[in-house]
């Protein structure tokens, strides 16, 4: 085998490796992202803070 088709071959791999680890993360972060702001909605409702309790009134 030419090593011209080795490198060839080795960039197809790294690029189909990095693939899926990209898909992996993409994956990952989204359910992270989906359930962090469920929780965050949770949470708000719950508690029912108003805007001066929670600080983000700002001053005139």
């Amino acid at each position: 085998m030419c090593m011209v088709d080795q490198v060839f071959a080795l960039m197809g791999w790294i690029v189909a490796f990095g693939v899926v680890i990209g898909g992996v993360i993409a994956g990952i972060a989204r359910f992270v992202e989906r359930d962090s702001i469920q929780y965050d909605m949770t949470f708000l409702w719950e508690h029912r803070y108003t805007l001066e309790e929670l600080e983000l009134v700002r001053d005139k």
